[in-house]
């Protein structure tokens, strides 16, 4: 697996030593040029609402029209698929509720849950969804950490009359992904420290019909483009085959080069079947905490995006006075990179970064947002 730190001479090389840059200047070419509506949800003072913003390949602006999306208060969890994301949210009564929003439509279906159990020690482990149900894993404690009792619900929003079914875990649902009718659950194993298994919910059946060994070390799970699932480690990837459940691929990455996108919480696929997410750097060569990082499977390479490359230490210290990156996608129809940041010099306020991808990485503009971003959709 090779790591590209925007320093590019010959794409086929093994591993490029960097120096880094600073160039602010947008470059000029005959590139795409596409209108285009960016939907940002943004968090501000504990609540996530939605800031409207119209571009093309040269201009950002905000939309004056109204958002539809009504604002909510920060999510525990979250979980996204396309235009749809679905959060779990817990009310002081001990209930929860559940909210999915189609963006294409602005569709929104909310949901009370645990209305039945009223326990204030119950723990939402993770949650996902179809196009018909949501599911949620969480763990009810019992006396001793060897008494706690691990479930998934299902929840049948099809209709107006609300029904849900619970199954028992054995082990500990860590996060839960949903593809081709079923849930996928990373879960880890109370006996054996650090020891993870993927369980499979075929949601047609009601049952559990599958277990995977995953060893030690396991991170997250993702969907793929395919519908397959991806298993991350610190040091490789897995893809397994959701029907089968064969290992169809493993990547080990070169110590120093991992892509580390195991690590994060806030990451997409984008057309093409690339990762866009936030690295961790360990401020190793930088000054930030995460970086934009682009991960193509196609050819298992990694590309980071280091601020100090393409903007200079004026522009990023006060001009935009760069925190930290919270998110990162690809606008497809201008062929430009999005970069979420939080400011530095307020945990409440952020902005969007436009940027040119590599060959030839450039800054193409910013705009400021009275809040940071969390995610992005792309009309």
């Amino acid at each position: 697996m090779n790591t590209y730190r925007l320093c590019f001479v010959l794409m086929a090389v093994l591993a490029l030593s960097c120096t880094k840059t600073e160039n602010s200047t947008p470059i000029d070419d005959e590139g795409p040029n596409a209108d285009a509506d960016y939907s940002v949800l943004i968090a501000h003072n504990g609540a996530l609402s939605e800031t409207l913003l119209n571009a093309n390949a040269e201009v950002i602006t905000k939309d004056p029209v109204s958002s539809p999306f009504q604002s909510i208060t920060l999510p525990e969890h979250s979980y996204r698929d396309g235009y749809n994301i679905s959060w779990y949210t817990t009310n002081p009564d001990c209930t929860g509720e559940l909210t999915k929003v189609d963006f294409s439509s602005y569709a929104t279906k909310q949901i009370a849950v645990f209305e039945d159990l009223l326990n204030c020690e119950l723990v939402v482990k993770s949650i996902t969804h179809s196009d018909n149900s949501m599911f949620l894993a969480y763990a009810v404690p019992g006396t001793g950490v060897e008494d706690t009792s691990y479930f998934i619900r299902t929840v049948d929003a099809s209709s107006e009359e609300i029904t849900f079914t619970d199954i028992e875990l054995e082990l500990e649902p860590v996060q839960i992904v949903f593809a081709l009718n079923k849930v996928f659950i990373l879960s880890l194993d109370a006996d054996e420290e650090d020891k993870f298994a993927l369980i499979v919910f075929d949601t047609n059946s009601g049952t559990l019909v599958h277990e995977l060994n995953l060893d030690y070390s396991a991170q997250r799970i993702f969907k793929t483009v395919d519908n397959n699932i991806m298993v991350s480690y610190p040091e490789l990837h897995l893809v397994i085959h959701s029907s089968s459940m064969a290992v169809t691929e493993t990547v080990r990455y070169n110590e120093g080069l991992e892509p580390k996108f195991g690590y994060s919480e806030v990451s997409v696929f984008g057309p093409a079947g690339n990762l866009y997410y936030p690295m961790p750097t360990n401020l190793d060569e930088t000054d930030y905490p995460n970086i934009p990082g682009v991960y193509d499977f196609s050819t298992n390479t990694a590309v980071l995006y280091y601020f100090e490359n393409f903007l200079t230490a004026s522009e990023r210290q006060f001009e935009f006075e760069i925190g930290d990156t919270t998110m990162v996608s690809y606008d497809t129809a201008n062929n430009l990179i999005l970069i979420g940041y939080q400011k530095s010099s307020d945990s409440n306020k952020g902005g969007l970064l436009r940027i040119k991808p590599i060959p030839e990485p450039a800054f193409i503009d910013n705009i400021d947002l009275d809040g940071v971003p969390k995610q992005i959709f792309i009309n």
